[in-house]
């Protein structure tokens, strides 16, 4: 074999790797902080809190909890509040772009008594804060290097 072909191989051995690798679709990007943490209070320093990725997440969740007069802010995915137990159970069923609802309350001695207006959920997609991640989709990395996958097998010959 050739070092031209040799070479070619291993360049299509490299794209089949990372195409093996590549997990296509579009992830949310959210800031991830706590009013306790410097900066992630009403107002988030974006250069301290930039958005990171939030996977399979639908939403980035703002939670305001009034404690007295003055209010904890939680700014989180959607699917790490809801692997708390304490999130999952008052985090409200309706779930929408630009929504702000209070938590539930499940009480079980009283159940008329359904929400808790101390503690308020807000649900984004793509506003203060919260954006999608749409620029290169897997499935466009997955085509282009397919693309070149093919054109390489073709020139081995």
């Amino acid at each position: 074999m050739s070092s031209d072909n040799m070479w070619k191989i291993n360049i299509l051995a490299t794209l089949l790797g990372f195409l093996l690798l590549l997990q296509p679709g579009e992830s949310i990007m959210c800031h991830r902080c706590y009013s306790a943490m410097g900066g992630c209070g009403h107002e988030v320093n974006w250069r301290m809190y930039p958005w990171r990725s939030c996977g399979d997440s639908e939403f980035c969740v703002k939670v305001m909890e009034k404690v007295g007069s003055e209010y904890k802010i939680i700014r989180e995915c959607e699917n790490v509040l809801a692997k708390s137990a304490r999130h999952r159970l008052m985090m409200p069923v309706l779930r929408r772009h630009g929504y702000c609802m209070p938590a539930r309350k499940n009480n079980p001695y009283d159940p008329k008594d359904l929400v808790d207006n101390s503690i308020i959920y807000c649900f984004c997609k793509d506003w203060n804060g919260c954006n999608p991640a749409s620029l290169v989709t897997g499935s466009t990395i997955l085509v282009l290097v397919s693309s070149l996958v093919s054109a390489f097998a073709f020139n081995l010959h």
